[in-house]
């Protein structure tokens, strides 16, 4: 786990200093990200939840992301903080490339990060150029009081733009 925070804080730090945000759902089959609707992408919303009890954390976005997407905002309403890591998965990798990683230069592309404590809104993430068509992620690194980061338990969305 130690591995993973140290590639996941490279990531932030990076998507800090490049300003733009995201978090999500790894599921085979239909996800979050493929019901919402790509209609209004210009802004999309991504809400984190999370029951504490059943380890199970989640994200929602309100539209999946588009090259046209402008901002990008995060809400908790869960009842732990959540960040929002939002990545373009380089060519010739997986986002599980990514992660093992750990940090590597390469594997990755930032286009932001933005964290929220329990109940609030966090500052809009402002996307600065189009999103390149390719692979993303969306994903949480904060981690539960077993040290098990909140991506390996739902919030980690990966999606295609095109």
């Amino acid at each position: 786990m130690k591995s993973i925070r140290i590639l996941l804080g490279a990531l932030a730090m990076l998507a800090i200093s490049l300003g733009a945000v995201a978090c999500g759902d790894d599921d085979e089959g239909s996800t979050a990200a493929d019901e919402a609707t790509t209609e209004d992408a210009g802004t999309v919303t991504v809400t984190a939840t999370d029951d504490i009890e059943a380890d199970e954390y989640s994200f929602d976005l309100s539209a999946t992301p588009t090259a046209d997407t402008k901002e990008v905002t995060f809400q908790n309403d869960g009842e732990r903080p959540h960040e929002l890591i939002f990545v373009r998965i380089n060519e010739g990798f997986t986002v599980d490339d990514a992660i093992k990683a750990e940090g590597e230069e390469g594997t990755t592309t930032p286009v932001g990060f933005t964290f929220a404590k329990p109940g609030q809104e966090a500052k809009p993430i402002e996307v600065k150029k189009p999103l390149e068509p390719g692979p993303y992620v969306m994903l949480c690194t904060v981690e539960t009081k077993d040290k098990v980061p909140h991506f390996e338990l739902g919030q980690r969305e990966e999606f295609d733009i095109e």
